[in-house]
């Protein structure tokens, strides 16, 4: 039976709400915590290198990456990472840079969205994962 769950979004210091999420990530021994913001217009998920320093993952083993948004150009090291999300594992691409110098780490659709069945619901402040 898959697992699914309701996550309230969380609120920034100006009240504003986003969907926010307990993520686990796995590498090598250490497995920790992380919170992540889903995000439907990212690609790919691209965490702070703070998250990979807790993990003990030397960035530049990763594939070298660049990646381009709104806020322009970024490089950044790509690591395939054992997640779990709402009680379901799955291995997922995940991006991590110095230069991301963004508040939340980002969930992207790349090996995360395909999982679920996602439902923003934006009237109720709360994100669904079935």
């Amino acid at each position: 039976m898959k697992s699914s769950g309701v996550f309230p979004y969380k609120s920034d210091a100006k009240g504003n709400f986003f969907p926010v999420i307990s993520v686990s990530i796995k590498a090598g021994k250490a497995k920790k915590t992380f919170s992540a913001l889903v995000d439907s217009g990212a690609t790919v998920s691209i965490f702070r290198a703070e998250v990979a320093d807790v993990l003990r993952v030397k960035l530049e083993s990763g594939k070298e990456i660049y990646l381009g948004g709104v806020g322009g150009h970024i490089k950044g090291y790509l690591h395939r990472l054992k997640i779990e999300i709402a009680g379901r594992k799955f291995t997922c691409p995940v991006v991590f840079s110095r230069e991301y110098l963004v508040s939340f780490n980002l969930l992207g659709r790349e090996g995360f969205f395909k999982k679920f069945r996602i439902i923003f619901e934006e009237k109720n402040n709360q994100l669904q994962l079935h």
